[in-house]
């Protein structure tokens, strides 16, 4: 057996503070890049954050791991302390209310060819420098109708999901004409983000766990799983996708 390898790469954890208003809302474990779309993402699909346009600042400090938002108007503690199930995942993991039940079903009306969905998911792994570094990172993609698309990396997969997303809530994208693409298993949490950003289709190289295939049912949103295979797996609302 070999000696220690400190030359080897590694994935970058690290916990990061985001505060709101200046008190203390969450502690990131997750590489501490694009810490602005981590928490404008995490903030907007746990309901905190409805409209950029609340934000007052938003600035992040990779070396003293901190991230920091103020808000126009108090956001209120219904937002940020409320009783919420701990999600489970890689890193941290996340808190989301108990109220997606009795939220309205995601909209008919948008569909996406499946091989757009595998030239996407090449554009995300080609973009995946750091997995190809390390082997042991995680990568989403936001991509939305008219052409626009967001890759981005993190150790945890909700963090890297947090950050496409919150690169389309801060630029104002549709998010009810995108789909978004994951490396990993679709877990619950993942569908809930998706659910509360509103995006209709979401993809992964895996397959959804069991409560992550329920939630997309019930909420209306299409799973498509092994995008990578000759015949993906179409889980649920298989109209959206044309073959």
């Amino acid at each position: 057996m070999s000696g220690e390898r400190p030359d080897l790469p590694l994935a970058r954890e690290y916990p990061v503070e985001l505060t709101v208003n200046g008190v203390r809302a969450a502690t990131f474990l997750c590489t501490p890049e694009h810490l602005d779309e981590l928490a404008a993402g995490n903030l907007f699909t746990r309901g905190s954050l409805r409209d950029p346009g609340q934000i007052r600042t938003l600035g992040a400090c990779p070396d003293l791991r901190i991230v920091a938002v103020t808000t126009k108007y108090p956001l209120g503690d219904e937002t940020l302390g409320l009783s919420r199930v701990i999600a489970s995942g890689c890193g941290a993991g996340l808190e989301f209310s108990e109220d997606f039940k009795n939220a309205p079903t995601l909209p008919e009306g948008f569909s996406v060819e499946l091989s757009a969905l595998r030239a996407l998911a090449r554009t995300m792994f080609e973009a995946a420098v750091l997995y190809r570094e390390t082997g042991g990172m995680h990568c989403a993609c936001l991509a939305e109708r008219d052409g626009k698309t967001c890759v981005r990396e993190d150790v945890g997969r909700h963090n890297a999901v947090d950050k496409v997303i919150g690169r389309g809530f801060l630029d104002g994208w549709d998010f009810s004409r995108a789909c978004l693409l994951t490396s990993g298993r679709i877990a619950a949490d993942m569908i809930l983000k998706a659910s509360a950003a509103g995006v209709p289709v979401v993809v992964t190289r895996s397959i959804p766990t069991t409560t992550a295939y329920e939630i997309a049912r019930l909420r209306g949103i299409t799973v498509v799983g092994r995008i990578e295979s000759k015949d993906p797996i179409l889980y649920t609302r298989p109209e959206r996708i044309i073959r």
